[in-house]
């Protein structure tokens, strides 16, 4: 889990040197609070106690509402940072209200109800009679985490926060802070709630169903691209609620690959998770690397003309989308394929449909930005000059790139 975390940050310093210095904005200051971040996550993923959990969660939180508010001079990264805050601070408090509901339904002299395995002890302990005020704090608790995650009905910040978030904290958000989530969803239902997955799993099936749909419609209307790919997080967090359900109805459920390596569904989120790692920062380096007056603003109509201004930015374009989409042979495809197989093992029939209906909406409005960089033509008067890319930025692309295309190649032979 932890390197997941690692990967993120890593991309995110890589994206954001030069970014920041061409907008006038200290890296320094930008890193410091990045490395906050990054160790905020890592210690949530190794929680066992819910004061940690949450104080990992909300050191993690306040970092981020610095980074996306990070341009001062940009009404939009402002605005996304005061949005993010009031949401953030909404969710914060109640994943606090829960915990306390939790605590307090449950402690006893000789048990702390704080810690996940005595909370475990205690849930299991009722024999299905759970206290009602019980349930209500792990109703709070699972919906702060669901806020992380961006999961129906906590997604509706994402697409104003993305857009006026600086490019390289949208990518940070998009893939750290989404991981972070579906850590914390599945640390809950598989810790110190597990006794309480016959309730769980239609709840989450559920979830994942809205989710999906809720992503991939949206992002069928959207005509800029970083709200594109808002719209689009939305619905790989549906997949990742659909691989939680699994690990919650059916624990016991493989998928087998060619080779014959069995994956679990927590095996599959951590592998879903890097997929979608490799493409989100694939698509953001084309996108760091345009020019644009104002970061916030980049319609997909500005992507027309690329390939002929610069063929290592098309094809960062079309490796990061092509993954995202899940084209094979790409990372990102064998993800999607791990996912939908675990599905089926688990006679999920309703999430597998509503599954395979996003992958094909996604393959549209997915396309639909590939059309406008390598087909539609340039405007006329729009700047066709080429457009000049680091030895830093290739040699990121490059890897990406071969990562994307070498995981997928490997997994599936």
């Amino acid at each position: 889990m932890r390197l997941i975390f690692l990967a993120c940050a890593l991309g995110t310093s890589l994206l954001a040197g030069r970014f920041l210095r061409d907008r006038g904005v200290s890296v320094a200051d930008y890193h410091h609070v990045l490395l906050i971040v990054t160790a905020a996550f890592m210690l949530l993923a190794r929680a066992n106690h819910f004061v940690v959990f949450f104080i990992a969660l909300e050191t993690a939180a306040v970092g981020l509402y610095v980074l996306v508010g990070n341009l001062r001079r940009s009404t939009a990264s402002l605005e996304a940072g005061v949005k993010y805050l009031i949401a953030g601070g909404l969710s914060s408090a109640l994943l606090l209200m829960g915990i306390v509901l939790v605590y307090g339904s449950l402690s006893t002299p000789t048990n702390d109800s704080l810690g996940f395995a005595d909370i475990a002890t205690a849930l299991q302990s009722t024999q299905g009679n759970v206290n009602p005020l019980t349930l209500v704090g792990v109703a709070l608790v699972f919906a702060g985490a669901a806020f992380k995650l961006g999961a129906f009905p906590f997604h509706t910040w994402i697409p104003d926060v993305y857009q006026g978030a600086p490019t390289p904290t949208t990518a940070l958000l998009a893939t750290a802070s989404k991981a972070a989530g579906a850590f914390a969803v599945l640390i809950l239902v598989t810790g110190p709630f597990a006794a309480l997955g016959a309730k769980f799993g239609p709840l989450l099936a559920g979830l994942a169903i809205l989710t999906l749909l809720a992503g991939n419609l949206a992002a069928l209307a959207a005509t800029d691209v970083k709200r594109t790919l808002a719209h689009s997080g939305v619905a790989h967090a549906g997949f990742l609620l659909a691989a939680i359900t699994v690990a919650v109805v059916a624990p016991n459920a493989h998928f087998e690959t060619v080779g014959g390596l069995a994956i679990s569904a927590e095996h599959a989120i951590n592998f879903y998770l890097y997929a979608y790692i490799l493409g989100t920062f694939l698509t953001s380096a084309a996108l760091v690397s345009l020019p644009t007056a104002d970061d916030h603003d980049r319609p997909s109509l500005g992507l027309r003309g690329l390939l002929r201004r610069s063929a290592v930015l098309a094809s960062a374009l079309a490796f990061g989308i092509g993954s995202l989409a899940g084209i094979p042979p790409s990372v990102g495809f064998v993800a999607k394929l791990i996912i939908l197989g675990l599905l089926v093992k688990a006679k999920l029939w309703w999430v597998l449909g509503i599954a395979l209906l996003g992958v094909a909406l996604s393959i549209h409005y997915y396309f639909s930005l590939l059309r406008e960089a390598f087909i539609r033509p340039s405007e006329e008067g729009a700047e066709i000059a080429p457009l000049p890319v680091s030895a830093s930025m290739r040699f990121l692309i490059g890897a990406l790139s071969a990562a994307t295309l070498a995981l997928g190649v490997v997994m599936l032979f």
